[in-house]
């Protein structure tokens, strides 16, 4: 009989979920705990026996009003942890696909796509035309809703993150009590954190919650898949997916919609923007010191076009990217003094004001590179940056 799938993702909801079981007997005692066990006991009856229902009803009317407000955060709190064990199954049946030497690509991939158009009489230079030209522009709008504070978005990822360390075949019975106390630490300390804000939310928050999904999963996310892309394109037309060209682009209204909502004002709007360049100039500055500390090449593995540009400097990519270094943090000290509406530093450093200008000095990098056979070292880190 063939193995279940899904059993991992059953295993793992019963684990979150007895986690936060003992959670709420430590910090709520007994009788919550129990009157949760109670609904949920009837809850999962109900799914066959519709008199169960009236039963739930019963519960819920009989609790006084602080202890069924309990019992739903302890329900919400359970269907988020469902929730985060179902994207980690995803990511799992992914990878595990991916690994069956016997599989194919799996479908709605890049890879499966743009073979199945193959198969299905798209030429190979039509195909890798239409996506080097396609512009999928994913627009971010507000839904106060749906803000959820950033302290609990970081504890939902490190539970994902403890969830994926379990996976390892190789983990000691140490290593595996200790992700099990990771886990009751993360969902105690979600557990005992507001999932509210206690101001009225702004439009500015709302700004900053966009913002928050670009910092902890786009910039990942999009060089990553962007790299698949390149794979299949390579794999079904023979042509790679330029270094220049993203099929994928963001927008966004929030801060900036004119729908009649008041809030949204000029001054709204100009802060929007500077909230974007900062968090932008900021990103990137990570990328670059990252990328400052790999390419440690000296100059003899650097071309004469990049030796010129910074003269005699023994490790050139490091002498130029702590330039593009120093003008980020010149965008970034640009975008706080604008938001803080205070007079611009006087420090001599000018900051990027265009793409193009960030571009230009990695751009010099990566020629270099190839012009002494490091593709590898070039198809890495520098591309992802210029890709973004």
């Amino acid at each position: 009989m063939a193995p279940d799938p899904h059993q991992p993702l059953r295993d793992d909801v019963r684990l979150l979920g007895e986690v936060l079981g003992r959670v709420l007997r430590h910090y709520e005692g007994d009788e919550i705990f129990n009157r949760v066990e109670q609904v949920r006991e009837a809850a999962k009856q109900a799914r066959t026996l519709d008199s169960e229902l009236e039963r739930i009803d019963n519960l819920l009317r009989e609790m006084p009003i602080a202890a069924a407000l309990t019992v739903a955060r302890a329900f919400a709190h359970f269907l988020t942890l469902a929730n985060i064990a179902e994207q980690h199954h995803r990511v799992h049946r992914r990878r595990d696909h991916a690994r069956d030497p016997h599989g194919g690509p799996q479908r709605g991939s890049a890879a499966e796509t743009f073979d199945r158009l193959r198969k299905g009489g798209v030429a190979a230079g039509t195909l890798a035309s239409a996506i080097t030209s396609m512009r999928i522009e994913l627009v971010f709008t507000a839904h106060p809703t749906e803000i959820i504070r950033r302290t609990l978005l970081q504890k939902h990822n490190r539970i994902a993150e403890i969830l994926a360390f379990r996976d390892r075949p190789d983990l000691t019975p140490d290593e595996q009590a200790e992700s099990l106390a990771d886990l009751q630490r993360e969902i105690a300390s979600a557990w005992q954190t507001d999932e509210v804000r206690r101001e009225r939310v702004t439009p500015l928050d709302e700004v900053r919650a966009g913002l928050v999904v670009f910092e902890q999963s786009l910039w990942d996310a999009l060089p990553q898949y962007l790299r698949a892309v390149d794979r299949a394109l390579l794999a079904t037309t023979g042509k790679p997916l330029p270094r220049d060209v993203s099929p994928i682009f963001f927008g966004s209204w929030i801060g900036g919609d004119r729908d009649g909502n008041p809030s949204i004002t000029p001054e709204v709007t100009r802060q929007a923007t500077w909230l974007a360049r900062w968090q932008a100039a900021d990103l990137y500055l990570k990328d670059i010191v990252a990328l400052r500390n790999e390419l440690s090449l000296s100059a003899s593995h650097a071309s004469d076009e990049l030796r010129a540009r910074v003269g005699t400097a023994h490790e050139p990519y490091r002498a130029l990217l702590a330039e593009v270094r120093d003008r980020l943090q010149a965008t970034r000290d640009l975008a706080e003094e604008a938001l803080a509406e205070s007079t611009p530093k006087l420090t001599g450093v000018a900051p990027y004001l265009s793409a193009a200008e960030l571009a230009e000095p990695l751009e010099l990098c990566f020629r270099s590179l190839i012009s002494k056979g490091n593709e590898g070292i070039a198809a890495g880190r520098l591309t992802d940056i210029l890709r973004r």
